[in-house]
């Protein structure tokens, strides 16, 4: 199957991704023009298509901002490769962990220059869309302009908590050769806000994975509804569908502190049924912690489709390049008692290759997708911004925990962090989590967190005055199979 991917040449190559990976097929005789591009739906669809891949790299959510460096700086391991160890220690202008926190950067900012171009052009050629087409592809840009300048926003400035009114990061709105000025955290959420909510709108009539259709599932279709336009509306599980929009609403108001706005949005999301918790009874079987995740509870996802040698494989195992691993003892601090011998997730999250002396994190082996929203937020959520322990124990329940119900007056913050800190292993959460409350010290460890929080901007970005200068546009063509 062929897809087009959109990459972007920007000023001072702040804008220029690392190689292309080894399977991408670029063939210069295919590279054609941007208004080409956008003169069809399958155009579009392709640029669209292209930004998830773009995200899927290991440079982003392939990596550093999931199971690689966010989860280094948020201390979910207790050992690295020698060539990360800066990172556990804070060392953000060490060479490997700057290119890290450069490549965040220039990889969000690569990505929502391409979601821009999208929107530049998406009204102007919307005769050319199908029933309910433009509304998706409108709706997903604009919703992955918001979720990737959060993102920005939680790495590169201050927490809400912190500085609201504080300068922070630029949003960008449009494909523009102009100085765009910083916004302050608090300008910054309310843009977020805006795109998402407009998106989740604009989205909510079309969406198969919306409250206007009863059900949907990823397999097993049975009619032509969904398999129009070369399977556009196949897998809503791994586009920013309309839950998943609600679901990025929930955590971005919850940073901001509305807890009325973030209880509405999880509600929405669970009470939507379309995402279920694991069962007891799917366990076994040979199927991976990951791969029953996937199937039930990821509410948004991203596909990889080398997962296994690309990605689990570079991350996690003694013969690995990063060998990103969790002692017995902090797997033990982080499970608890009885946690170690009941916990679903304790029990089928880790593994250990023959030969090997350590355990790693094997969520990612067997499956094909890296969550990027998951029901279980929403309840951890939902329980925070209630202050009701029946969301958490409603969790709890499937974990493993159904004949250990919490305690009637039991510290909810103290049990919500908890489940934070098993729940979100090798996802990217847990620094933004511990940012976001402000927590001095991180739990097991003794690293006091003032000035830890917020990453150094690229070196050149001052220079350009948090530009957003496109110089040209490249299509290219590669072969793989987007799911």
């Amino acid at each position: 199957m062929k897809y087009r991917i959109v990459k972007y040449i920007g000023l001072a190559g702040v804008l220029l991704l690392g190689g292309c990976s080894d399977w991408l097929d670029v063939d210069p005789k295919s590279q054609i023009k941007q208004e080409a591009l956008f003169e069809s739906e399958a155009g579009f669809r392709d640029a669209l298509t292209g930004i998830y891949t773009v995200m899927a790299r290991t440079e982003m959510y392939g990596g550093n901002e999931t199971m690689g460096f966010l989860d280094m700086v948020g201390q979910v391991y207790t050992d690295v490769s020698i060539n990360y160890e800066d990172a556990l220690k804070y060392d953000y202008e060490s060479t490997k962990v700057e290119e890290c926190i450069d490549a965040i950067w220039r990889g969000n900012y690569n990505a929502i220059a391409n979601c821009n171009h999208i929107l530049a052009n998406v009204d102007e050629k919307r005769g050319v869309f199908s029933s309910g087409v433009y509304e998706t592809v409108k709706a997903e840009a604009m919703a992955l302009r918001g979720f990737l300048h959060f993102d920005v926003l939680r790495g590169f400035a201050p927490s809400y908590l912190r500085g609201a009114n504080v300068a922070a990061i630029p949003y960008v709105e449009e494909v523009t050769n102009k100085p765009i000025a910083q916004l302050t955290v608090a300008e910054v959420i309310d843009k977020v806000i805006d795109d998402v909510e407009a998106a989740r709108k604009l989205i909510k009539e079309v969406d198969p994975i919306g409250p206007s259709f009863d059900s949907y599932t990823e397999k097993g279709y049975e009619t032509e509804d969904y398999i129009q336009g070369d399977g556009f509306w196949l897998y809503r599980k791994s586009h920013l569908n309309y839950y998943g929009m609600t679901a990025l609403l929930a955590r971005v108001y919850l940073y901001k502190g509305d807890k009325t706005k973030a209880l509405e949005c999880a509600k929405e999301v669970i009470d939507g049924e379309k995402f279920t918790l694991l069962e007891e009874s799917q366990l076994g079987d040979g199927n991976t912690w990951g791969s029953l995740c996937s199937e039930n509870e990821y509410i948004s996802s991203l596909y990889v489709y080398d997962m296994e040698e690309g990605r689990s494989d570079v991350y996690f195992g003694e013969e690995s390049t990063v060998q990103c691993h969790i002692s017995d003892t902090r797997r033990a601090s982080v499970f608890g008692t009885p946690g170690v011998d009941i916990d679903w997730r304790n029990q089928n999250t880790f593994f250990l290759k023959t030969g090997e002396a350590k355990t790693y994190i094997g969520k990612y082996r067997g499956v094909n997708r890296i969550p990027l929203l998951k029901l279980s937020e929403m309840y951890l959520i939902a329980a925070e911004a209630s202050g009701d322990k029946g969301y958490l124990q409603t969790l709890r329940d499937h974990r493993g925990y159904v004949n250990y119900p919490l305690e009637e007056n039991c510290d909810l913050a103290a049990e919500i962090e908890a489940e934070y800190r098993k729940e979100f292993m090798a996802e990217g959460q847990l620094f933004y989590y511990y940012k976001r409350l402000d927590y001095n010290t991180l739990p097991d460890m003794g690293v006091v967190m003032t000035g830890n929080y917020v990453f150094p901007m690229p070196a050149d970005s001052a220079a350009v005055q948090f530009w957003q200068t496109i110089y040209k546009v490249m299509v290219v063509r590669f072969d793989a199979v987007v799911h």
